[in-house]
C-alpha cells in the first residue's frame, strides 16, 4: 500500500517531533553542531520534497503554506549562527500548522468511494484469516455507507485488534511480545498474560515498543480504542456521544493508515 496523505502528515509530525527532542537535548545558546544542522535541514527538506507533493491535490494551497513558512525559516535559520529557541519556536510552530493540516484532511473528506482491502497474506498465512481480514475490512466501509457511525467505530476498532492478532502470531518466536515494559501480567503471578487474553491496549502497547506502529500511530490507535467502547450502551450515555459521518471517515483513514504500518514487515 502507499502511504494515504494521512499517512504523509502523520510522517511529517513524527520527523518534526524527532528534531525538536533533538534541540531539546542541547545547552548551547546557539546550535552550531554539523550533525544538528543536517538534521534540521533534512526534516524541511522531507517535507518539501517527499511529504508536501503528496498534499497538493488534497489541501487548500493556504494551509500547506502555512507548514511552508515555519520550515522555511528553519532552512534559513542553519545558514547563519541561529539561537537554540528560534529553532524550537519554529518546530512548535510548525507542529500545530501540520496538526491543523490533520484536522481539515479528517474533517474535510468524508468517504465517498470504496477503499479495496489490501493484501493480508503479509500479516496472514492461512486463507481463513485472510477472509476474515478482507470481510471486516469491507463491513467497516459498509457501515459508514450505511450511516451506522457507531457500528462503523466498533468495526473498525474490532478490525484493529484482529490485524494486531494477525500480526503477533506470524511471529515464529513470540518471546519478544512477553519481555516489554507494558506486556501485560497477571495481578498476583506477575506472569505475562497469555495472548487469548490480551485486549487491544496492551496489543496497541506492545506493538509500538516492538515498532510495528509510530508513536502517533500508537496514540490515534488508543483514541479508536477508546471510541470502541462506546458500543456500551451506559459509557455513550454518561459521555453524552453522538457520531457522525465526519467522525467515521476520520477514524477510517486512522484505520488504514494503521493498516499500512502493521502490514510493513
Amino acid at each position: 500500500m502507499t502511504d494515504s496523505p494521512l499517512d504523509k502528515i502523520e510522517l511529517t509530525l513524527d520527523e518534526i517531533e524527532k528534531a525538536r527532542r533533538k534541540i531539546s537535548g542541547g545547552t548551547s545558546v546557539q546550535v552550531t553542531q554539523l550533525d544538528t544542522l543536517q538534521y534540521l535541514k533534512a526534516t524541511a527538506y522531507s517535507w518539501f520534497r517527499s511529504h508536501r507533493p503528496s498534499l497538493e491535490n488534497v489541501l487548500p494551497a493556504t494551509s500547506l503554506s502555512a507548514v511552508d513558512g515555519h520550515l522555511q525559516r528553519i532552512l534559513e535559520a542553519t545558514s547563519k549562527a541561529s539561537s537554540r529557541t528560534t529553532y524550537k519556536t519554529c518546530l512548535k510552530d510548525a507542529k500545530a500548522a501540520v496538526n491543523r493540516l490533520r484536522s481539515d484532511l479528517l474533517t474535510a473528506n468524508p468517504i465517498s468511494s470504496y477503499d479495496p482491502p489490501p493484501n493480508f497474506a503479509a500479516l496472514a498465512s492461512d486463507t481463513q484469516m485472510q477472509d476474515i481480514l478482507n470481510r471486516r475490512w469491507d463491513e467497516c466501509q459498509k457501515c459508514i455507507s450505511a450511516e451506522a457511525h457507531l457500528a462503523a467505530t466498533i468495526m473498525m476498532g474490532g478490525l484493529l485488534e484482529a490485524l494486531f492478532v494477525a500480526k503477533a502470531n506470524r511471529l515464529t518466536d513470540k518471546r519478544p511480545l512477553f519481555t516489554q515494559k507494558s506486556t501485560p501480567k497477571d495481578n498476583k503471578t506477575q506472569k505475562p498474560l497469555s495472548l487469548s487474553e490480551w485486549t487491544l491496549r496492551p496489543y496497541i502497547e506492545v506493538g509500538h515498543e516492538l515498532g510495528w506502529i509510530s508513536r502517533s500511530g500508537k496514540d490515534v490507535a488508543a483514541v479508536l480504542r477508546d471510541y470502541r467502547n462506546y458500543v456500551h450502551p451506559e459509557k455513550e450515555r454518561s459521555h453524552g456521544v453522538s457520531l457522525n459521518n465526519h467522525d467515521s471517515a476520520m477514524f477510517w483513514s486512522l484505520t488504514k493508515s494503521l493498516a499500512t504500518q502493521l502490514l510493513t514487515p
